[in-house]
């Protein structure tokens, strides 16, 4: 079968988050059986090869704009004139967001889309092409309550979004959430939606241990608070327990928190490998609402590691799953401890074989 996979950006660019992580196992359990190929809604122009597949993007579409003043004034500027909210209007108010719907309309022809997070369904939209399948990889707007800034919430982006999002979701034949617990979500909006295994790749074990890590890029605002109660109530509670831990922290920004006691601040890493050879357990202390999949918690399950998750996330890949749960820092800190001490442990192996054997393409493709 012939498919067209819409994904955000570059798949070799690995320092942009968990987007790409998530199309590289898509496509990889796709390719196996169909033609496919890819096109980016951002990323540098023209056509190459990524990760081994033929990759094409109009190029002009920006890859980020939160640093940039002036681009976030156009993008408040373009919201005063227009309904959309900030997380389609960061695409569409720049002038290349036309030629990136011409590039998706050339290379869709005669073949099943299948889109891949919210930037690549709002680009199928714009290129006016049928969506077989999306993968919703968030509930956006769960993200936008929770975490936008005072300036979006003055622009009106805790209601555009919502609105704009269950808009979205009725386009594709059939939606798949990354999470269990969103698919509930969407259901409820009247939007068919199921929840769709994502196959993993097992990596070679590391040498097991005793840090605790965590990876990620630290200004997500997520990951932010992750990491602020890592380095605060969490080490508080684990010094009241009598554990010395150590921390071995990974990802764009961790840099800035190598002055705190017992923390070792790779930054970026070029391979995740070398993080995951440092560590025995990666801890993923995201508190509160929560929405789609941490992809740290599988990667991990992918070298072998258990991880300490908060219940939602849990519940959102597989309550049975290779995760140490705990909901809040002095929890977290003593499964951490019951860890150390050797009274935690599971089978991260035989979990991920019985997980793989459940994930399978058929779902997104059409019925022959």
């Amino acid at each position: 079968m012939k498919l067209c996979f819409v994904t955000t950006y570059p798949l070799g660019r690995r320092e942009l988050g968990g987007s790409g992580w998530v199309d590289r196992r898509l496509l990889a359990m796709l390719r196996r059986s169909h033609d496919v190929d890819v096109v980016c809604v951002t990323g540098d122009e023209g056509s190459w090869s990524d990760e081994g597949l033929p990759c094409h993007s109009a190029g002009s579409v920006p890859l980020e704009v939160r640093g940039d003043r002036a681009r976030l004034l156009r993008v408040a500027a373009g919201m005063l004139t227009s309904p959309e909210p900030y997380l389609a209007r960061k695409f569409t108010v720049f002038p290349g967001w036309r030629r990136a719907a011409a590039l998706l309309r050339e290379r869709a022809a005669g073949r099943v889309v299948i889109t891949s997070g919210w930037p690549g369904l709002l680009l199928a939209e714009a290129a006016g092409v049928a969506v077989t399948s999306h993968i919703a990889h968030n509930v956006e707007s769960t993200i936008a309550a929770e975490h936008s800034p005072r300036a979006l919430r003055l622009l009106g982006e805790t209601w555009r979004l919502p609105r704009a999002e269950r808009r979205l979701l009725t386009l594709p034949d059939k939606v798949f959430t990354l999470s269990r617990t969103d698919a509930y979500v969407v259901r409820g909006w009247g939007i068919g939606a199921a929840h769709l295994p994502l196959p993993l790749i097992p990596q070679p074990a590391p040498v097991q241990a005793e840090a605790l890590g965590f990876i990620g890029k630290a200004s997500w605002p997520p990951n932010e608070r992750a990491l602020a109660a890592l380095v605060g109530p969490v080490r508080a509670e684990l010094d009241r327990l009598g554990q010395d831990v150590p921390y071995v922290l990974a990802g764009n920004g961790t840099e800035s928190y190598a002055g705190h006691r017992g923390v070792t601040a790779l930054g970026r890493v070029e391979r995740e490998a070398d993080f995951y050879r440092r560590v025995g357990l990666v801890v993923v202390p995201r508190f509160g609402a929560s929405t789609g999949i941490s992809v740290k918690m599988l990667e991990a399950a992918e070298y072998g590691l258990p991880s300490v998750v908060p219940p939602q996330l849990a519940a959102a890949v597989d309550p049975n799953g290779p995760w140490l749960v705990a909901d809040g820092p002095a929890a977290t800190a003593s499964v951490i401890a019951a860890w150390r001490a050797g009274e935690s442990t599971v089978d991260v192996a035989s979990w991920l074989a019985r997980h793989n054997a459940t994930t399978t393409e058929t779902p997104l493709l059409p019925a022959p």
